[in-house]
């Protein structure tokens, strides 16, 4: 059985019909390169949005004037009063950071009001 060539031996092209005559990747081609999907959030910037909150979805809509991150340090703050000093001052409270924590917000382009980003359906036309 003669043996499926990777490429021409002349000019030293890949044989197009590797895949298709063997079954399988013809080893000589580059790896293929991964491309990772992205999303332009700024590409939100005026479209249509209604608002999830505690209530169901709003009734209104309003356009996206921007989007705003926001990034804080959460804390986990445990209350240790303790005894009281002789001086009456009780013990402080101690505070220990737990992690970063990073937010978008959604800014109304009617009241300016910041809403969170993950509970705002856009609505594309």
């Amino acid at each position: 059985m003669n043996k499926i060539p990777t490429h021409d031996p002349y000019t030293g092209e890949l044989n197009p019909y590797y895949e298709e005559l063997t079954g399988e990747r013809n080893p000589l081609l580059p790896e293929e390169e991964v491309v990772i999907p992205t999303f332009d959030m700024n590409s939100l910037v005026g479209k249509k949005f209604r608002y999830k909150g505690d209530y169901g979805l709003s009734i209104w809509t309003d356009k996206v004037k921007a989007i705003r991150p926001h990034h804080s340090i959460e804390f986990e703050v445990p209350i240790k009063f303790g005894t009281p000093k002789e001086n009456g001052l009780l013990n402080p409270l101690t505070s220990k950071i737990i992690g970063m924590k990073y937010k978008f917000f959604v800014v109304s382009e009617r009241s300016e009001q910041n809403y969170e980003f993950e509970d705002c359906i856009f609505l594309l036309d």
